[in-house]
């Protein structure tokens, strides 16, 4: 009886299917390489106009939020009124939030110099809900806002001014000032213009506010009718 053992032939490869197999791998490294660069491309593409987008987007919420400060009031030693501090370097207010679908905030838009005397303008808010008044005036003076969130407006920019138009009840008149406070002066200002330059130009934000304050102050007798009402 015979035994028989297969034997499988062993060989390499031929030099044709080498350079077929080398072509098919540098034409789908050269496609790959391709799609890579179109879709960064693309990317690049979207990106840069995202970025003009939020350039533009930010005008129109912070057009927003600067003039819905006009639908609350706060509780203060002055009695209810609305609440917008106005300095130099600072301006802060109670309205409705940008970033978390209109959820009631403390807004405070900050001027920080930096050493190459270049500045930056940011953008913080807080929710209200728990905030008492001497919460909402030690926001800036404790330094608060550096923990909150907060947004870029405006970056390495020069001579920034904030002023505010509004109405002095003491000399019953209209004017800009550097400093205001609407608890004080029981209606807010009609105005926020921030000013800086880029490049050399010169650059003017206007925020009007349609002020009607005076007309709210019903609110506080209101307020204290139902509470008469209720004892």
């Amino acid at each position: 009886m015979y035994r028989f053992k297969a034997f499988k032939r062993k060989h390499g490869y031929t030099l044709i299917e080498v350079i077929i197999a080398v072509a098919i791998f540098s034409m789908m490294v050269m496609l790959g390489t391709m799609a890579f660069t179109q879709g960064l491309r693309q990317y690049k593409n979207i990106l840069s106009k995202g970025l003009n987008f939020w350039q533009n987007a930010k005008y129109v919420w912070l057009t927003k939020n600067i003039g819905s400060m006009i639908d609350y009031y706060v509780q203060s030693p002055y009695s209810w009124g609305p609440f917008f501090v106005g300095k130099s370097n600072y301006f802060e207010y109670v309205s409705a939030s940008p970033i978390a679908s209109s959820l009631p905030v403390l807004s405070l838009i900050k001027v920080h110099e930096k050493k190459d005397k270049k500045y930056d303008i940011i953008y913080y808010e807080k929710p209200v809900y728990t905030m008492y008044y001497e919460d909402l005036i030690n926001f800036y003076k404790d330094e608060d806002y550096k923990k909150a969130t907060h947004l870029e407006l405006f970056k390495n920019v020069d001579k920034v001014k904030l002023r505010y138009y509004g109405y002095n009840i003491q000399t019953r008149e209209y004017n800009w000032y550097e400093n205001y406070n609407a608890l004080k002066q029981k209606i807010l200002p009609t105005l926020v213009k921030i000013t800086y330059q880029k490049y050399g130009k010169t650059h003017k934000l206007i925020f009007g506010i349609n002020n009607n304050s005076l007309e709210k102050s019903i609110y506080f007798y209101i307020y204290m009718y139902k509470a008469y009402e209720f004892r």
